[in-house]
């Protein structure tokens, strides 16, 4: 294959990010997290059931019986975030995230996991779909911390 047919690291981690998704356990949405050091991917992280409790279903979702709006009582939900799962597992391995370190991830993440990348030091995000971006006070954090953002328009959300 030639150099000009390969595809951007962008590209490739946000595609791994992809894959990582559909390991997600969660019934309404799935997402997966990538963190990228160095060009090197250090954990990844998908979105459903803490580790070795029982997985979510249609019926036994409050979210999906009581008919939650996407991004509204979060607090009902059992599941752990792609973005939390990923500093977790770094944690766990004794993994320094801090520094020159990117997220790919298929969904932006919602406000909580947003504080949560601002405090691991995260300097870069890059996501494929929005989520709930509308919040002021989530770009006025962006700003203040200096974090780039970008969305890769050629994957789906």
């Amino acid at each position: 294959m030639a150099t000009d047919d390969r595809i951007s690291k962008d590209d490739y981690f946000m595609e791994i990010a992809h894959i990582v998704a559909k390991r997600s356990t969660c019934v309404r949405r799935k997402v997966g997290a990538v963190l990228v050091k160095d060009n090197h991917i250090i954990s990844t992280g998908y979105n459903g059931a803490p580790s070795g409790m029982k997985h979510c279903t249609p019926e036994t979702c409050l979210r999906n019986i009581y008919k939650v709006p996407s991004g509204e009582r979060h607090e009902l939900c059992r599941g752990v975030h792609a973005e939390v799962n990923c500093i977790i597992q770094a944690a766990t391995h004794g993994t320094a995230i801090q520094g020159k370190t990117t997220l790919y991830t298929t969904t932006f993440p919602c406000m909580s996991c947003l504080k949560l990348l601002l405090n691991a030091k995260i300097r870069r995000i890059m996501y494929a779909g929005d989520y709930k971006m509308d919040n002021a006070m989530k770009q006025e954090l962006l700003d203040e911390a200096g974090i780039e953002i970008e969305r890769i328009q050629r994957f789906p959300g």
